[in-house]
């Protein structure tokens, strides 16, 4: 991973560490004020946010961050880096580098540099870049774009790079160190070969990583990326952020993609404040860095296919924890839908994603960034839309599932303004409404770690006990239960006993839901923990797919399975009893046996029924 000192130093706002000390005025794209250091009636000290720097053309004090604590608070550099780390919420794993680690550090990156060299030549090589060439031509970028970017081949070759490496000198160790050799059976190989190379910079324009695209159809994985190495930390990186940060910090805007092409399709269209998170989730690390540039807006936006349309809802959910943990803007430890770090949300139009519509229609891309809405504005209105706000069982799911995301707004104003909109949608007193939310309000929040994803479609799961718990338990019980906490007013639809369940967290809650009361409400912390676990397993219905129905047809065959088990087991104690106790065992069989018959009569009667509706709606 990237030292302690880089990474303290990338996370501070080196403008606002001595603007406590300082008053500073923008002039251009840095920062003047009268220097700390002498007496002066003219400014001659600037500071600078790009390079991170500090420097008086008068009495010629300069440096960094670090270099500031010690000259104005007369600390060591080692106290500097513990007091900055503190501020900056960094666990400190290393002290300031030694010769040693510094001079292998600088081995590595000239090394990811020789590698860039071999890459970009690669691609202008007549032979081995043709097909990769005419691939970026398809996608219609340019040549200037390409150099922008320093897209590059890896020609198809088992040792190309790494022969090439061992000529400048570097060893087969430090090559698989840096991410850009793989070690075999018959030694080291390269890893990114008959791949085209996308290269990934930090913030500093330095080259750190390398992400490859397949570029044969049975290549394994369409994309490759270095792993985790001392340069690269994927979770803590976004990509373009080098390009793209002049433009964020003259739009008080950044916008968040999911791949390489999306933002570079993006930049070649004009759009240049836009970012990637690499395919991968947003992770709490990534949305540190664009929120310590204290930024207006963050907008994140979701792919319009099919599977970014149905799990919109979700992956927004996912966006909260960066609101509830990363908060030291609004006091009190959080940090709410505004100030600093505001996150707004937008959905590209079906099947279109940043790439396709930058290619092809970047006004409106332009126009679905600046008409984002904000992430509980998106959440919200995603529940208005799934909620039947014409009956009244709908009205309330609606309400419990309103407040607890109102819960997480830690702004008393803006969630007064929206509790008014939610009593207004739902024709409530807007005083119960605050109940449902400050009864919400007690209930712990669900957070991820750092370094965990927030939104995407190959995130990792966060674990928490009761999801642990949850995963083993057997699915089709979950899958019943998680639809009956979404939708609980289907409730009359299941016909299920506790003991048709397994787990007992779950036959509680489904007493819980049977006496009437909302899944949010007056819940004990262990069946609070149960129901949210289950909102993390509630599967995506379609738009066509009637709630009640899909569970009544998953409760019915969850209790021909347990009816089943009940039965072979019966009668397995059957044949094992000699004693007197035959009769009131067979009587147990034959009960069984008829329940059985009941139950699977009524599935396969649901199932003709729900085939025959399926044909007349096609026809």
């Amino acid at each position: 991973m990237p030292g302690d000192f880089d990474t303290v130093k990338e996370r501070i706002d080196i403008v606002a560490l001595i603007g406590e000390r300082v008053p500073l005025k923008k002039a251009g794209r840095v920062y003047k004020g009268l220097c700390p250091f002498h007496v002066e009636k003219t400014p001659s000290f600037q500071v600078d946010p790009e390079r991170r720097n500090f420097h008086c053309f008068s009495c010629d004090e300069k440096g960094d961050v670090f270099t500031w604590l010690e000259k104005w608070e007369n600390l060591t550099p080692a106290e500097a880096l513990r007091t900055l780390a503190d501020r900056a919420g960094i666990e400190l794993t290393s002290s300031r580098r030694t010769p040693e680690d510094k001079e292998r550090e600088d081995r590595l990156r000239k090394l990811m540099d020789t590698a860039l060299f071999y890459f970009t030549q690669g691609l202008r090589h007549p032979q081995h870049g043709k097909a990769a060439s005419e691939y970026l031509a398809g996608r219609g970028i340019t040549a200037a774009t390409i150099e922008k970017f320093a897209l590059g081949y890896a020609p198809d070759l088992w040792d190309g790079l790494l022969s090439y490496l061992k000529k400048k000198g570097f060893t087969e160790e430090e090559g698989i160190t840096a991410g850009v050799l793989r070690a075999g059976e018959r030694g080291a190989y390269d890893w990114f070969r008959g791949r085209l190379i996308v290269p990934i910079r930090d913030s500093r324009g330095r080259v750190i990583a390398f992400g490859g695209r397949a570029m044969q159809p049975d290549q394994p994985g369409k994309y490759v990326n270095s792993p985790n190495t001392p340069l690269f930390n994927k979770s803590a990186t976004l990509y373009g952020l080098d390009l793209a940060k002049a433009a964020i910090r003259r739009d008080d805007v950044a916008v968040i993609v999911e791949g390489y092409f999306d933002t570079i399709a993006s930049h070649q269209a004009g759009i240049t404040n836009v970012v990637a998170s690499m395919g991968t989730a947003l992770t709490q690390e990534q949305y540190v860095v664009l929120q310590d540039m204290k930024l207006e807006r963050i907008v994140v936006a979701f792919d319009g296919d099919a599977a970014g349309q149905r799990s919109a809802e979700r992956r927004g959910r996912d966006l909260l924890p960066l609101l509830q943990r990363h908060s030291g803007r609004a006091g009190a430890g959080q940090v709410g839908t505004r100030g600093y770090g505001t996150l707004y949300v937008t959905v590209l139009p079906e099947a279109m994603d940043p790439d396709d519509l930058a290619r092809r229609e970047p006004a409106k891309l332009k126009a679905l960034i600046a008409d984002a809405s904000s992430l509980l504005d998106f959440l919200i209105g995603k529940i208005r839309e799934r909620s039947r706000l014409d009956q009244s069982e709908g009205r309330l799911r609606y309400l419990d599932e309103v407040a607890a995301l109102l819960a997480a707004e830690p702004d008393p104003v803006r969630r007064e303004v929206y509790l008014s909109n939610v009593a207004s949608d739902t024709g409530v007193d807007p005083a119960l409404v605050r109940k449902r939310v400050e009864a919400a309000l007690l209930a712990p929040p669900r957070q991820a770690p750092a370094g965990r994803p927030a939104f995407g479609t190959d995130q990792e799961t966060y674990d928490e006990p009761a999801a642990v718990e949850m995963k083993q338990t057997p699915l089709s019980e979950r899958y019943v239960m998680a639809l009956l906490t979404r939708f609980p007013e289907e409730i009359a639809r299941v016909d299920l006993v506790p003991d048709d369940l397994e787990t007992p967290e779950l036959r509680d809650l489904l007493n819980h839901l049977r006496s009437g009361k909302r899944p949010f409400s007056d819940l004990p912390a262990h069946l609070a923990a149960t129901a949210a676990a289950l909102g993390a397993f509630a599967p995506e219905l379609g738009d066509e797919t009637d709630p009640g129905q899909a569970i009544e047809i998953a409760a019915q065959r969850l209790r021909e399975q347990r009816l089943r088990d009940r039965l072979g087991e019966a009668r397995a104690k059957l044949a094992r009893t000699k004693d007197g106790d035959v009769d009131a065992l067979g009587q147990e069989v034959a009960r069984l046996a008829n329940d059985l018959a009941a139950v699977m009569a009524r599935v396969e009667r649901r199932t003709v029924l729900q085939g025959e509706s399926d044909r007349r709606e096609a026809e």
